[in-house]
């Protein structure tokens, strides 16, 4: 049996679109995945992307509250790091290729997506570029990089950007990128970001009533 499930969306079933729900959530002060946004939750949101674009979707994390989302759940075989859930779910999949979100990001760009999924061919990663840095986490890798990855885990190193280094990527620059992308690939870390994101939310839905 398949340890992905299929989507109520069939775009796109060579890539398993898969979410994190691990994380610690230390400064949030309180579980980031069940933090109430739009009709639903951050996680909830997160996978009703995945299924837009995804004919497969998992999540990875190691609570049992995951189950009640009806998708796959993916426990870490290296818990405590976001490489350790891209190597759990890469572990997992029968695709060659994954997408990974975090659960904690409220504005996912589908425009980005499709960016990014029309740019891997020959890497085994495609990476979005901003000002701030690399977006290891709204991104594809191939499964050929799951030797790499475990072999950084069972040596206690968790930096992907140093992973980077040993793998070709394909980085997508600023200049490729959607209007306003900052905000599509913001994280909710804290409570003035949530606070933030529920303001912006407030602000595009007002300005759709007046449209």
């Amino acid at each position: 049996m398949s340890l992905t499930a299929e989507a109520s969306s069939t775009v796109n079933n060579d890539i398993t679109g898969i979410v994190l729900a691990g994380g610690k959530s230390r400064r949030m002060g309180q579980d980031k995945a069940t933090l109430p946004m739009l009709n639903g939750t951050m996680l909830s949101n997160a996978l009703l992307f995945l299924q837009q674009h995804f004919q497969k979707v998992i999540i990875v994390g190691n609570r049992p509250d995951l189950e009640i989302y009806g998708v796959p759940v993916i426990h870490d075989i290296y818990p405590g790091s976001s490489l350790g859930g891209i190597h759990a779910g890469l572990n997992a999949v029968e695709t060659n290729w994954v997408f990974i979100m975090p659960c904690d990001m409220p504005f996912p760009n589908a425009e980005i997506l499709t960016n990014l999924v029309q740019s891997h061919q020959h890497v085994d990663a495609v990476v979005p570029k901003t000002e701030r840095g690399f977006e290891p986490l709204f991104a594809l890798y191939h499964r050929r990089v799951l030797p790499i990855i475990e072999s950084f885990l069972q040596q206690n190193r968790f930096r992907i950007f140093d992973l980077f280094e040993q793998i070709v990527v394909n980085y997508i620059e600023p200049n490729e990128l959607p209007n306003n992308f900052e905000m599509s690939l913001m994280n909710i870390n804290t409570p003035n970001d949530y606070q933030l994101a529920r303001k912006q939310l407030w602000d595009q839905t007002s300005e759709r009533l007046k449209a």
